[in-house]
């Protein structure tokens, strides 16, 4: 088996993303947007939101096999829908986040949540679980001075490493599941996101990349990127591109977003976050009302695909 890996502390996960999910959650929770991961459509565009979603989470623990009794971890659990859905299945959920709003909301509604960074799982944990789900999470993981100085691949084979430990070696199940958005036909080097979005032409793919890392924090893996760090602890199964599933869902957002913001009552929730933050209040206001940038990562234009692939993609665990 190999050996750990070990990261410097300037690896630890970006403040940028616990700010961006408290924005998040004031802006969009009272418009009845609890997930913030892509739905699954099914190939049918007219198929409501809150059913894409309630797809989309069902299909990833039915890729896990969660099932009456089985343990499952969610790394980065957002507001706790997925745990919800172990829960009516009879399982027993464990989530995991970096935010303490939402871990406040999973605990308030009785899940078993911690108020964690995946990196600090001890030893504690090993053998626990049947299955272990990144719904959306793996994008924050890496940051793009960690692109830079050439630390993000040691940074997701930990991740692997970590899940491979928490899992029972002995269950019939034992996979993981990733959702992640991947560079594809734009692939932005990371000295070009660290520069400000304004240095760069507007509404070009470095502005808009610029823009998603400082409101969301992160940066995106490539293509085939996550099976070299999966090595050996799992071999990739299944692979599923839901590129188009985050473009209606995205749009769904947006269409919400606009809405919820024209009532007072949301400028009065959203008003202490931009008195405590207001840079990036801006930031994120101007990415998601003006430029559109988490938007124009799924769009299409005549004879090019979006910039970005979204990836499922099921894991099964490798005896060592």
């Amino acid at each position: 088996m190999s050996a750990t890996v070990s990261l410097p502390a300037s690896t630890v996960v970006s403040k940028t993303a616990v700010t961006c999910y408290d924005f998040w959650d004031r802006a969009f929770r009272r418009a009845g947007i609890l997930d913030y991961t892509e739905g699954f459509y099914q190939g049918d565009a007219s198929l409501s939101y809150e059913q894409a979603q309630q797809n989309q989470i069902r299909h990833l623990l039915d890729q896990v096999g969660c099932r009456s009794g089985s343990r499952i971890l969610e790394v980065g659990c957002g507001n706790g829908t997925l745990l919800d859905e172990v829960r009516r299945r009879g399982g027993s959920g464990v989530g995991v986040t970096i935010s303490p709003q939402q871990f406040e909301y999973c605990r308030a509604r009785g899940h078993e949540v911690h108020l964690l960074d995946y990196r600090d799982i001890g030893e504690d944990w090993r053998g626990r679980f049947d299955a272990v789900v990144a719904n959306g999470s793996m994008e924050h993981f890496v940051q793009p001075v960690d692109a830079l100085e050439g630390r993000a691949e040691a940074i997701y084979t930990r991740f692997f490493e970590i899940a491979h430990r928490c899992l029972d070696p002995h269950s019939a199940s034992h996979r993981v599941i990733n959702t992640t958005v991947h560079f594809d036909r734009v692939h932005i080097e990371p000295q070009d996101v660290i520069r400000s979005p304004w240095s760069h032409p507007w509404f070009s793919a470095r502005f808009h990349c610029a823009l998603l890392v400082r409101g969301f924090g992160g940066f995106y893996p490539v293509r085939g990127q996550f099976e070299r760090c999966a090595r050996p602890w799992f071999k990739l199964i299944d692979e599923r591109d839901a590129t188009h599933d985050c473009y209606l869902t995205s749009e769904e957002w947006l269409r919400r977003g606009k809405r919820s913001l024209l009532a007072p009552s949301q400028w009065a929730r959203l008003l202490p976050f931009v008195l405590r933050h207001p840079r990036h209040a801006s930031t994120m206001l101007f990415l998601l009302l003006v430029s559109q940038s988490w938007n124009w990562q799924f769009r299409t234009r005549p004879s090019e695909g979006p910039p970005m692939k979204h990836l499922w993609q099921t894991w099964d665990y490798q005896q060592l």
